[in-house]
């Protein structure tokens, strides 16, 4: 999870200058985010603080860890550095979350869940990623690099 995050900010563009340095693993972070994942609740975890926070969620086997990160990292393609802004209708934050130039910690837990699905009655198993940043991004007004 690590690798992915560090490979995500790698790639960032326009790119960073200095460049954004690597993210480490947070046991703390990570014991936030295993224990609202544990939970099975598709949702911002309000009590997160002093964290920030991405989620995804896939039905069994859709992904692998790297693929949760290349998909909030994929954000990108919507967001415009030099206006600090997301195209229309789109979203970019977990994006901005991952490359925040301040953010030097991530701690993630990963959840089977069999209750609370977003997918509805039909896939009632579903896997819930959370991811847990310190110090958080994604401050209105502020460019995350």
């Amino acid at each position: 999870m690590v690798d992915a995050h560090n490979q995500a900010r790698a790639n960032a563009r326009p790119t960073p200058k200095p460049p954004l340095p690597e993210l480490q693993w947070s046991a703390e972070a990570a014991k936030k985010a295993e224990s609202w994942a544990a939970r099975c609740t598709f949702e911002h975890n309000p009590n997160r603080a002093p964290f920030g926070e991405n989620l995804a969620a896939a039905t069994p086997g859709a992904w692998k860890t790297a693929d949760v990160v290349k998909d909030w990292a994929s954000e990108a393609a919507h967001y415009n550095l030099a206006q600090n802004s997301c195209a229309s209708g789109k979203v970019c934050g977990h994006y901005t979350q991952v490359v925040w130039r301040n953010t030097t910690h991530v701690g993630c837990a990963k959840r089977t869940c069999t209750k609370n699905s977003p997918f509805g009655k039909d896939f009632p198993t579903w896997e819930l990623w959370v991811c847990n940043y310190a110090p958080p991004g994604n401050f209105v007004g502020q460019k995350p690099y």
